[in-house]
């Protein structure tokens, strides 16, 4: 849905005198110019544009077929508003929990971690230097597997692919995370052999040992994210 279709007429109306440039200066426009952009008719359009001047939203000035027409500080101000409300909307964290079973993988990402073309770029983008392994979960639910894909999504952690003359290797992303009250990132990389209910943990500690986990217990791994981390 384009985002014209989520506002009203008259806001339709604002935010194209706004595009314009109608903030800072006059902006010279017929009716049927303007109604034909913002898909009313040339009717709708002049009675609009009425309203917004008797509400002290724009200022007209008639000019030969057409009219100047500038928004005003009042008009600046409901756009600022709305700005700081869509701000606050689309920076509030939520936080996103990933539950799995705990198991022996196959060491791909212990494989990663070891090599030190990629250890440096962990510990440099990460901020810690990772356990050499990983901690391997399998995703209990349907509902995880699917806020799987949103959090890797998110993942904007870059870990560059290398080749050493003979082998490519392939490169991965990461995304912060917490295990419990311990530091940690999800690990998603670019050739790997598991299925998408699998996920690789990450963290400066061998998270088996300092959580007691063995093979099938239950783990909770979060995720803080923003509806910005997603676009």
């Amino acid at each position: 849905m384009p985002l014209e279709e989520i506002l009203s007429s008259k806001g339709r109306i604002i935010l194209r005198l706004a595009q314009e440039n109608a903030l800072v200066g006059g902006v010279r426009i017929s009716t049927a110019k303007l109604a034909e952009e913002i898909g009313i008719s040339q009717q709708s359009a002049s009675r609009l544009l009425i309203e917004l001047e008797k509400e002290g939203l724009i200022e007209r000035e008639p000019s030969g077929r057409g009219a100047v027409i500038r928004l005003t500080n009042k008009a600046l101000d409901l756009m600022l508003s709305l700005h700081a409300k869509l701000k606050e909307v689309l920076e509030r964290p939520s936080e996103i929990t990933l539950t799995g079973r705990v198991f022996t993988g196959l060491g791909e990402g212990a494989y990663y971690v070891q090599i030190p073309f990629y250890t440096r770029q962990f510990e440099e983008k990460l901020g810690f230097k990772p356990y050499p392994g990983t901690l391997n979960l399998r995703l209990i639910g349907r509902d995880d597997i699917l806020k799987r894909a949103l959090v890797e999504r998110a993942a904007r952690i870059e870990i560059e692919r290398f080749s050493d003359g003979k082998r490519s290797y392939g490169g991965a992303k990461c995304i912060k995370a917490r295990v419990g009250e311990e530091e940690a990132a999800i690990l998603f990389i670019e050739r790997t052999h598991y299925p998408r209910e699998v996920i690789e943990i990450l963290s400066p500690v061998c998270l088996r040992e300092k959580l007691g986990l063995r093979d099938g217990d239950i783990v909770c791994v979060r995720v803080s994210l923003s509806p910005l981390d997603l676009a």
